[in-house]
């Protein structure tokens, strides 16, 4: 890594730019909305993976931000996750009738291979006790080393709460070999309803998972 770059904790006031990168980082969802829907759409996305992870971390270089890890720790009660889940879903679906996420009749479109996404991975998701719901680096800073350091300090939370392996689901459209060099292994690939809507052609889904303790740490 060539240049400073520093962390904190991710801010409903990061949402904007924080859309713009995971813009960059999904184009297809991106490429079935126009105009300002482009970017409302990404920021439901990112209240979405926000409202299912309960570790939130963001790289800071040049004065802005850079890079953002989502994850999922089992570190609390179930009981206590699921009710920070469903308040913060609630607080989603008020602002989706509310037209904040873009075009209601799209996004509804997006709904059934969303269901379909979910019941695939499902099937298709190894156990572990750390999960990557969302991960991207701007384009400009991508190579710098900053996914690196995001990802070795998920790496870090999961070892310190006693997880023995990280799962992340991606697919051929996305830079899997960023976790290929890491250390991820793939561990499942299956027909992805949701990009395979979005792109209007077939495209593989995978599930990478790394065993704590064999990370290389490579970018």
């Amino acid at each position: 890594m060539n240049r400073d770059i520093s962390f904190r904790h991710y801010r409903q006031a990061d949402l904007p730019v924080c859309a713009t990168i995971a813009g960059e980082a999904f184009p297809l969802v991106v490429g079935r909305f126009v105009g300002e829907d482009m970017g409302k759409v990404m920021k439901g996305q990112i209240d979405g993976s926000r409202a299912m992870s309960n570790y939130q971390d963001l790289a800071l270089a040049d004065g802005k931000a850079v890079g953002l890890i989502f994850g999922r720790l089992k570190r609390e009660p179930v009981l206590i996750s699921m009710c920070r889940t469903l308040k913060r879903l609630i607080l989603i679906m008020g602002r989706f009738l509310l037209g904040k996420y873009g075009n209601r009749r799209k996004l509804i479109r997006l709904v059934k291979p969303g269901l379909q996404a979910l019941r695939v991975l499902r099937r298709n998701r190894p156990a572990s006790e750390a999960e990557i719901v969302l991960f991207a680096v701007a384009q400009e800073y991508r190579g710098t080393g900053i996914g690196r350091a995001l990802m070795d300090r998920f790496v870090s939370q999961a070892r310190c709460h006693k997880a023995t392996s990280i799962s992340v689901p991606t697919d051929e459209t996305a830079s899997f070999w960023f976790y290929e060099k890491y250390g991820f292994t793939r561990w499942s690939e299956f027909h992805d309803p949701m990009e395979s809507y979005c792109a209007g052609r077939p495209i593989k889904g995978f599930i990478y998972r790394l065993v704590l303790g064999s990370a290389s740490g490579q970018e």
